[in-house]
Parts: structure tokens; sequence; C-alpha cells
């Protein structure tokens, strides 16, 4: 919440600096100031979703250790029930390798490595916006700086130099309109930076949780194949069997 609260503490700093209330600071700025407000909107919005999105517990929820003992302990049954209708990235990551049980174990890992990258475009889709932001922002500013400079000079050409108030106002402009898309810019930037840091640790503390276990997925289960061929043979069969041999 901190360099969320940034731009409004830099844009209210510099208006007490120059005698204005933050609101007269703003309509210095003239038009320019409403997209920059709708920017200054969004970097709140995109930033305080992602914050709850990427939180450890909904990521890889304590569920999930229940379900890794279970296939531990073999009960693949079980786990493959709960799954079904696990939302966290973790369960389904975890579902992917489910999915390939018995498979070897390189099939394995690149089943659930495929479900990790697409669950890590999840988690930074909305860290991008405001990377954009960071990028818009002050160019909305040095926009407002070129208006405002030509606006000051139109109205000098009009009226002369003998009104220096006429240049000021549109300097103002110029001024007020740069501040605000750096004010908005910085703590967008940094946001992503942080947001982006945090998707790496969360990402990196799933595959720690989940790796013990992709090598019991991989083991090939017993089939019933294999217990036919290493089932005993019924003593009747046996002599049966023998008999045909005799005969023969």
């Amino acid at each position: 919440m901190g360099l969320v609260a940034m731009s409004a503490v830099a844009m209210g700093a510099v208006a007490m600096g120059a005698g204005q209330t933050i609101g007269e600071f703003l309509r210095s700025g003239g038009e320019l100031m409403l997209p920059l407000g709708l920017c200054s909107i969004l970097v709140v919005g995109f930033f305080l979703e992602r914050l709850l999105a990427i939180r450890r517990r909904r990521v890889c929820p304590p569920r999930i250790d229940a379900l890794l003992a279970a296939i531990v302990a073999g009960r693949f049954g079980e786990v493959r029930d709960a799954l079904g209708g696990e939302r966290s990235a973790a369960g389904r990551i975890l579902a992917a390798g489910v999915r390939r049980r018995g498979y070897p174990l390189r099939d394995v890992e690149g089943a659930m490595e495929d479900q990790a990258r697409k669950e890590l475009e999840k988690l930074r889709h909305n860290v991008r916006p405001l990377v954009v932001i960071g990028a818009v922002a002050p160019l909305l500013g040095l926009l407002g700086t070129v208006l405002g400079i030509a606006e000051a000079f139109r109205r000098v050409s009009q009226t002369g130099m003998g009104r220096p108030e006429m240049l000021a106002g549109g300097i103002e402009m110029a001024l007020t309109t740069t501040i605000a898309g750096l004010s908005i810019a910085i703590p967008a930037v940094l946001g992503a930076s942080w947001l982006q840091g945090r998707v790496r640790r969360v990402v990196l503390f799933t595959d720690e949780k989940l790796a013990p276990v992709v090598e019991v997925i991989a083991h090939r289960p017993e089939t019933v194949r294999d217990t036919e061929r290493d089932a005993p043979v019924e003593p009747a069969a046996a002599e049966e069997d023998a008999r045909a041999a005799r005969a023969g």
C-alpha cells in the first residue's frame, strides 16, 4: 500500500510547497489530468488485485499437503477425486502430473512443467499493465509539458511580453502534468517490480513443495498383466498341462 500511496503523497507535497490545495493543483494541469487520473486508478486496482491473487496460501494452499501425503501413500484414487475441483495453481500443476501416472519420469516432469508455465503466465497477467502505465504516464506528462509551453507562447504572441502572468499560466500547466505523470509512473514501476519478485518467490516455493512426489507419480503401477504373470498356477491346471505334454 505504501507504493500505491506514493503518487498522492508526492502530488500533495508539491501542492503544499506551491501554496495550493490538491484540488487546485490538479485543476492547474488542464484536461490531461483526466487520463492521468485514470492511470492512477488503474495502478491502484491492478496492484491490489495481484497482491491478493499471488498470496502463497492461495497459490499453494495448505490442503495440498494432504494430497501430497496421499500420493506418497499410493491413494491415487482419492487424489484424483480431490483434484477434480481444485482451483489453485499448485493443484492444477499436481493434477497435470497425476494424469501421467505410470508414464516415464520425463513425461511426468514435462506435463507438470508445461502446466507450471501456464500458471506463471496467469500470475503475471495483471502485472504487465503496471509496466505499461509506468511507461505511458511520463509520456502523458511530457505531452502536457509540450502543450503547456505551446499555450504559453501562444498567449505571449497574442498579448506580448507585457503580461508575464499569461506566460506563467502555460508553464504551470506544463510542470503540473509532468509532476503528475512522474508521481504515477514511479509507484507503478516499483509496484510491478515488487510483484514480479513475489511471483518468482511463490512459484519457487510451489516447485519445492511438489518436486518430491514427481518420482512417486512416475513409478509404474503394477498392471493386471503383471499380476497374472506372477500369480501361482493352480494345481489342477498344472496337472492338466502335464497330461497334455505326455500325450503329445
